[in-house]
């Protein structure tokens, strides 16, 4: 059955791909059949009174009734008369020779055209009279380069040539007063009237298509600049300044909703933090599924690794950012995301997940004078409060402690004898120790003190950004120069990003074929956040609010947690505050880099150009994370007793490991990396410029290499000088009665003793050999091809498996140039259609074909050295190999809708973990087998309805659509894995990757209140045959639907400029409203918040008929097995990860909406100024997702982002 399947769908793309190819050849043929349809033009009849009209006019008659092609000069006929003709259904010959008799002029046939011309028997002295005027010039573009390809048309006759590759053009025209036009795809159209003979050398610069829906002229793929007619691959084109939003300081934070097939996700509310990024779906299981960047030409390194060994490091990772987070965002011209086969071929084995070309702003060659600009921005983000969320106050949750406590419900540890928290307090009471009348004005106390942990822990952001820029040019000479400061505040209290940036480029033209640029940028970035357990806006939604931060002297006000330190159980609780926690820990991000880039491009003859391009980037990050001994953490882990608690030489003094000072991780990494490019481009004319090759021939070097110490020391003294004091000396540690005396060889003595000092050193050399092909036929069929090989020892003992070679071929047709399109359907003013098909390859960093033994420190068990192995060789193993198909086409109609979609397919044999046996000396093995089938639809549809010079407006919508299934699971899935639904492995056939299952809910029992689901009653030989026999499918995690909106209207000096952004198709799970609840029988700690939600409980019989959350059990409960005999679980968590808990991660969110005010050019130039803009905007204005998500970002599911306010100024001399 998989076979046939298989088999299907390669027959089915095949036929895609046969039909494509003959609708190419078809038309290719086309253009050497003129003659035939002339022929049929000629046959039909036309009909023709004149009555000494002009000679044009009748002309125009017979064009009109027969659709032939007629060229003739305006210049020589246009004040030529005809004399009285009456013709009744003749052919197009007979009318041509008679409204021409006795006018001097002739006709004749020539490529299934009609020219007229002057006859043979012309007086001399007339033809001498119009001996023509021979112009010569180049067409270039606003920055100077050539357009390649141009048309250079006289208007009013059929003579036209194009522009070379050089973007030079030769043409005669017959005279004075002849009008020489110019035409670039994009460009605006050009004209210029020849008033004199001598006037022999015209120049052109066009300049692109402002407000129109022409698409980009010329894409960087980052190993070339290419014409877009040219392409035939699916990618995707912005301008920076489009998307710019001054709250976000990355780039890549400005792209969610943008781009059709890339789904952005936020990973994170705190500055500092990347968003995830997919493009057409995941093509790899253990590989790594974020895109390749490359900023101009130079292919970005990955962040570099931290030790993650230590939970010291969690945080950290988090704000280290990712490939592009060091580069400006005013800083860049354009982002195209590169994402079929074709696009990214050239890439080779790094981009099988799509490419992200982004090209950074230069000085244009033709620029007049010196530009200055600066732009600042301040941006006010608002902090979440309580009303966001389904959340109970201090008197509700009392009220519920209560009531749950009084029908005989436990807590799920007794409460603490804690005056600062009511069940302590009413512990307190019941056992004597206080009088009614003193828990009564506690419990008065704690209903009231309603802690907003919002306003205590997080708030309004105040951030703010600078840039200043300056452009300018000398002879020979181009430079740019940038330079930036931005400072953010986090929401939460305690996380704060600061980011300088500084970058310089020069162009130099140091030959009339040769030209240099270099260019050298500097960063400078500090990301702080929290240390080990604080996490201040998750404490604020997951705690009481009736619990205190500050007594009634506005001291820090301490709750009881309990005390796990295994030497010291004399000591039952430690006390507990989140904002001591917070100001005696941290983390930070400090990094520094410095890229350099040089381009040389050196025009060898004519057509032929040599490029070399190389870059070189250099990166230090110091990261640290710290804990004092102030915190909980510390007391809890290692000490056992509260801070400054305990005298010296004391019981507890002497079971503690660490009885002065607190933890400290640092984390210093170096990172170096080169990447050396050299290029031969043939670019050549053909057919009097009808027909265009170009060639790219490459060879690249790139190395990089990453150099980290990370170390954990203890005894870390923050405010005493940060000094180290030395932990206790184990022999010296006395356990307290009833703790356990066994501390040799693990826990705390390995994590104080054993050593946390670890350094690596990686390097990565990569050497390819890469080539494309491009060749245009007639300006209308263009063939694309695209080879790289890339070279690496990772895979297996056969040499062959070691080479990935990519490719990719692709067909384009822009039947919009077709002669029947333009005479007959002129409404279309853009029709192209494209299909591609391309292999990629996929290179895992942490596979080899040898086997690698780790030697490790001593093992503390036997007092040796001892030895891990970290990978075993699979001979066999092969490059991840993704099969790509890609057709799709770009319509534009009326210059007005613009419609480009694109279906695609991907079939990937992903590298996966497999389990072997035990005897091999390690649990899992890496083995090819892991199918991985994406196919889907892409659309952006842009429409400009109004387009005046005072007043437009455009839309612009986008959307795709991807289809997920998975082959055959290799190796034995476990009975959670369909519960969890997480990446990273194939849980069942023709299900998505991060497809999850859930229990069937059937609803409540109406005696208990307990769940009960369907499909328990499933065969027992069934439900262990399959699992998912008595369990329902939910969906997949991942959206599948993404889409983004986009409007913008302009009325004279205004312009109001709205995004959107869609996810749809995706499922999750809601957090349970009894998480802090044990099993769902006893009540969480007097320091846990409840959802309100649990108001709405079942508690009688009857309320089944209202609800779907169970009541809470009463007395001892017992596991249920499920169906299969074989695991069992208890019936709350069964409700937990059942039907009635899933829920629709749908979302439509406005990302923006801004205001922008542009000065007048005419009040400019009095004040000297160039430009002045004024923009307001809202960021994240509003969300529209499902109301079960009680406030919480349906992207973040515990967060929230926030909503930001920003007035920004730009400024230009």
């Amino acid at each position: 059955m998989k076979k046939i399947k298989h088999a299907k769908e390669t027959f089915l793309s095949r036929q895609v791909f046969i039909l494509a190819l003959v609708l190419f050849l078809c038309q290719a043929t086309n253009m050497y059949s003129k003659e035939n349809v002339a022929e049929d033009f000629q046959q039909k009849k036309v009909t023709l009174n004149s009555n000494g009209e002009l000679l044009t006019k009748a002309i125009e008659t017979i064009i009109k009734q027969s659709g032939s092609e007629i060229v003739f000069f305006n210049s020589q006929i246009g004040n030529i008369k005809c004399g009285k003709i009456q013709l009744t259904s003749v052919t197009v010959e007979t009318a041509l020779e008679e409204i021409l008799r006795g006018t001097g002029f002739g006709f004749v046939k020539q490529d299934g055209r009609f020219v007229i011309k002057e006859s043979p028997n012309t007086p001399k002295e007339t033809k001498q009279n119009n001996p023509g005027i021979e112009i010569r010039g180049r067409v270039t573009d606003e920055s100077g380069e050539p357009l390649p390809g141009a048309w250079v048309i006289v208007k009013g006759t059929s003579i036209k040539v194009y522009t070379n590759m050089d973007g030079e053009y030769q043409i005669t025209v017959p005279g004075v007063n002849s009008i020489i036009q110019v035409f670039f795809l994009g460009m605006e159209n050009k004209e210029f009237k020849i008033t004199s003979p001598k006037q022999t050398i015209i120049n052109f610069t066009c300049k692109i298509k402002e407000n129109t829906l022409q698409e980009a002229v010329f894409v960087s793929t980052g190993y070339q600049k290419m014409s877009r007619r040219d392409m035939v691959g699916a990618l995707t084109t912005v301008n920076a300044e489009d998307i710019n939003m001054p709250n976000y300081a990355s780039i890549d934070q400005m792209l969610q909703g943008i781009v059709p097939g890339m789904i952005v996700s936020n990973s994170s509310s705190r500055v500092g933090t990347s968003p995830s990024i997919q493009i057409r779906g995941t093509s790899t299981l253990l590989g790594d599924t974020q895109p390749l960047w490359v900023v101009d030409g130079i292919i970005q390194e990955d962040p570099i690794k931290i030790n993650a060994s230590t939970l010291m490091s969690d945080d950290i990772k988090n704000i280290i950012g990712n490939q592009v987070s060091w580069l400006n965002p005013m800083d860049i011209e354009t982002i195209t995301v590169l994402k079929d086969a074709s696009s990214t071929a050239i890439y080779g084995s790094k981009a099988s997940n799509g490419v992200i070309v982004i090209t950074t702003k230069q000085a244009k060659a033709n620029q007049e004078r010196l530009s200055i600009n600066y732009s600042s921005s301040l941006t006010i983000n608002s902090r979440p409060n309580y009303g966001q969320f389904n959340l109970m106050n201090s008197q509700e949750r009392i009220q519920f402690s209560d009531e749950v406590f009084g029908s005989g419900v436990p807590y799920s540890q007794v409460p603490y004898y804690d005056y600062n928290t009511y069940e302590g307090v009413k512990r307190l009471y019941i056992e004597g120790y206080i009088s009614l009348d003193e828990f009564n004005e506690k419990r008065r106390r704690f209903e009231t003190v309603n802690t907003d942990w919002f306003k205590l822990l997080t708030r309004t952001g105040l951030n703010h950004t600078h840039n200043l820029s300056l452009m300018g040019r000398s002879q020979s000479t181009t430079y740019t120069a940038s330079a930036s400061y931005t400072k953010q505040q986090g929401q939460e209290i305690g996380n704060d990003s600061e980011r300088f940036t500084g970058r310089i480029s020069l162009g130099f033209k140091i030959r009339e074929n040769m030209r240099l640029n270099v260019s050298i940028t500097g960063s400078y970035g500090l990301n702080t956040g929290f240390g080990q357990g604080v996490s201040p806006l998750h404490y604020a939604t997951n705690t009481s609010r009736a619990v205190q931060a500050y007594d009634e002297l506005g001291e820090l006000s301490y709750y009881q947690r309990i005390n796990t330190y295994k030497y010291n159980k004399l000591v039952p609780t430690l006390s507990y505050n989140i904002i001591n926690e917070r100001d005696n820990s941290g983390s930070f991000t400090e990094s520094m880099r410095l890229s350099s880039n040089l381009d040389f491009t050196w025009n060898l003859f004519k057509g032929i150009s040599y490029n070399l391009t190389g870059g070189y980037n250099y990166n230090v990050s110091a990261m640290e994370s710290y804990l004092s001994e102030q915190t909980y953490s510390i007391a809890n882990s290692y000490r056992g007793y509260d801070f400054e608690t305990a005298l010296p030489q004391s019981v507890n003094f002497k079971a503690a490991m660490l009885p002065f000072g607190g933890a400290l991780f640092t984390n210093d990494a170096r990172q170096k990396s080169y990447n050396i490019q050299n290029k031969i481009a043939f670019n050549q004319l053909f057919r009097s410029g009808k027909d265009r090759l170009n060639i790219l021939l490459g060879h690249e070097l790139r190395s990089g290499t990453n150099l980290s110490t990370a170390n954990t020391v203890w005894g870390y003294s923050l405010d005493r000088g940060q000094s180290i004091i030395q932990p206790t000396i184990p022999a010296e540690v006395i356990p307290t009665a009833g703790a356990n005396g066994s501390y040799t060889g693990f826990g705390i003595l390995s994590d104080l003793y054993s050593g946390r000092w670890k350094k690596q050193d990686q390097t990565n050399n990569f050497m390819s050999l890469f080539g494309t092909l491009a060749y245009s036929v007639d300006n209308k069929y263009i063939f694309n091809a695209s080879i790289r090989n890339d070279f690496s020892n990772r895979f297996g003992q056969n040499v062959n498996k070691r080479i990935d070679p990519t490719y990719s071929f692709g067909l384009s047709w822009r039947v919009s140039e077709e002669d029947f399109v333009r005479r007959h359907l002129s409404f279309i003013s853009q029709l192209n259609l494209r299909a591609t098909y391309g292999i990629q390859g996929n290179a895992l960093t942490n596979v080899s074909p040898e086997l690698i033994l780790v030697k490790q420190g001593k093992k503390n068990v036997f007092e040796q050295y001892y030895s891990t192995i970290s990978k075993i060789p699979n001979p066999h193993l092969k490059w991840e190999r993704t099969t790509n198909w890609n057709i799709g086409g770009d319509v534009q109609l009326f210059n007005k809708v613009s419609l480009t979609f694109d279906y695609y397919t991907r079939r990937s044999n992903a590298i996966i973990s497999q389990d072997v046996p035990y005897e091999m000396g390690i649990p899992t093995s890496l083995m090819n087998g892991g199918i991985i089938h994406n196919r889907g639809l892409e659309g952006t549809l842009t429409f400009a309805p109004i387009n005046t010079k005072e007043v437009g407006l455009a839309l612009s919508f986008n959307s795709s659509k991807n289809w997920n299934k998975t082959g055959e699971p290799v190796g034995e899935i476990m009975f959670e894995q369909y519960l969890s639904g997480k990446a990273g492995s194939i849980i069942k056939e023709g299900y998505p990757l991060d497809a999850f299952w859930s229990y069937s809910f059937a609803g409540l029992d109406p005696q208990t209140g307990a769940a009960v689901f369907n499909l328990m009653d499933t065969p027992v030989d069934i439900a262990k045959a399959d699992p998912t026999s008595f369990l329902e499918y939910s969906g997949e995690r991942t959206p599948s639907i993404s889409g983004g909106l986009g409007i913008n209207f302009r009325y004279r000096s205004f312009s109001v400029r709205s995004g959107f952004s869609l996810m749809m198709g995706g499922k999750t799970r809601l957090p349970s409203p009894y998480t802090n609840f044990w099993n769902g029988i006893k009540l969480p700690g007097p320091e846990s918040n409840i959802s309100k939600s649990l108001n709405d409980r079942w508690k009688k019989p009857g309320d089944e008929k209202f609800t779907n959350i169970p009541g809470i059990h009463m007395g001892n409960i017992e596991y249920k097995l499920l169906p299969n005999e074989i695991n069992s679980t208890l019936p709350l968590e069964m409700w937990e990860k059942s039907t009635a808990m899933v829920v629709d991660a749908s979302f439509l969110r406005c990302r923006d909406l801004s205001i922008t005010w542009r000065a007048n050019e005419k009040n400019l130039k009095k004040i000297k100024f160039s430009s002045i803009a004024v923009t307001a905007s809202v960021n994240n204005l509003f969300v529209i997702a499902s109301k079960r998500f009680n406030g919480f970002d349906p992207e973040l599911k515990d967060s929230v982002l926030p909503k930001s306010y920003s007035l920004s100024v730009s400024i230009g001399f």
